[in-house]
């Protein structure tokens, strides 16, 4: 949902995955049904499957299903889509996420099925390099949250088990909801 924006408006960049999709529980039950893994949530101290069992070869394999097919049926966070329905109105949103690139069809297919309001999408790792000068950004990953934060941005960095290490950088705040987000930003 592509909109013209006021340049007056700063720039909220917003993750998607674990932060407006319920990525990880999806990716953990793939594992499960495939590869008889279990993996419990609260064990996941790091985002890398591969440290808990599952081998490069299934983790393709999963990856490529999960962004050909199965992120178009992901639920959503609880309150994102109200949250950025409420935001849209003084920022500029800029969905950023790690995803691979193949996944841009199966992604905005999703984005336009849960009317998730946004002006830009990027599909990039590397998310304080693509020279976006963010007023904020709302983020998972820890080690994502303090580059990002090392340009000049607030992070939000939703509380989940594989980023719960202590935060390094000033900038970068642990929020545990959207509702807790919106009051900072609004």
């Amino acid at each position: 949902m592509n909109r013209t924006v006021s340049k007056a408006k700063r720039i909220l960049g917003v993750d998607i995955d674990n932060v407006l999709a319920e990525s990880d529980a999806c990716l953990r039950t793939m594992i499960r049904q495939r590869f008889q893994i279990a993996l419990d949530e609260k064990d996941i101290t790091q985002y890398d499957y591969g440290a808990y069992g599952v081998t490069e070869e299934q983790l393709v394999e999963v990856f490529n299903l999960f962004n050909t097919d199965t992120c178009r049926t992901l639920k959503l966070i609880a309150g994102a889509k109200a949250a950025l329905s409420r935001l849209t109105a003084r920022y500029e949103i800029a969905l950023v996420t790690s995803r691979n690139p193949a996944s841009k069809e199966s992604t905005e297919y999703w984005l336009k099925k849960k009317s998730l309001p946004y002006d830009q999408l990027h599909f990039n790792d590397e998310k304080h390099a693509l020279g976006i000068p963010y007023y904020a950004f709302v983020e998972d990953r820890h080690e994502h949250a303090h580059r990002i934060a090392s340009t000049g941005a607030t992070v939000y960095l939703m509380t989940r088990p594989w980023n719960a290490m202590p935060l390094a950088h000033p900038n970068v705040h642990r929020v545990a909801s959207w509702k807790e987000i919106l009051r900072h930003l609004l």
